[in-house]
């Protein structure tokens, strides 16, 4: 990608760039000051929105975390009937967030350790992190090709968004590939795949 295109240029530009015929897109919708994100959202009109965490940048502007949190909560407003807000729920803000996805009418769907998208058992090894997660009622186990717990938490929160879209992750998809499943994922070849996604059995 030429770059992250997150803005109030970059956001239109990308929506004017798509094809007609295209199927899915995955936008970012960045912010440096209040009033920024609800108009791209509204550009956009996603059918699933995710938020990944609430940190304190740009404070300068925003005055609180919770001013971050309203923010980006209004990414909410944009969504199609009946879209999903997929949110973390383990934040001080968590509620400001599940506010506004109630307002505008969200299927809600919290992720992390108090989630119904959550990492039930982690393991770093090899420059890889091996994940265990239950997201909505599915226990799957994926690698992910780097080590961090915020890395985890986010992939829980991709995988929610996935699920939100009707996508069958027990088909265990690498990069657009399918991935060999048929025995339990700590007997396939190589052990875990990187960055792929298996049914727990």
């Amino acid at each position: 990608p030429e770059a992250s295109l997150n803005n109030h240029g970059g956001v239109p530009l990308t929506l004017a760039r798509m094809p007609a015929d295209t199927d899915w897109a995955i936008l970012e919708l960045g912010m440096n000051h209040p009033g920024e994100i609800a108009p791209l959202s509204r550009m956009a009109r996603p059918h699933v929105a995710m938020i990944t965490t609430v940190a304190p940048a740009h404070m300068e502007a925003f005055g609180s975390l919770e001013g971050i949190a309203v923010e980006k909560a209004s990414i909410f407003e944009g969504l199609e009937p009946a879209g999903h807000a997929i949110l973390p729920e383990d934040l001080p803000v968590t509620q400001i967030l599940r506010d506004a996805a109630d307002r505008a009418g969200a299927i809600v769907v919290g992720f992390g350790r108090d989630g119904v998208a959550k990492p039930v058992k982690t393991e770093v090894a090899e420059g890889e992190t091996r994940v265990r997660a239950r997201v909505l009622g599915e226990t799957l186990d994926f690698a992910l090709a780097t080590a961090g717990a915020h890395f985890v938490m986010n992939a829980v929160g991709v995988l929610a968004a996935i699920t939100a879209l009707g996508a069958d992750l027990g088909q265990g998809w690498l990069f657009g590939r399918p991935v060999r499943h048929e025995q339990p994922a700590d007997e396939q070849e190589g052990r875990f795949q990187p960055v792929g996604i298996t049914r727990s059995r």
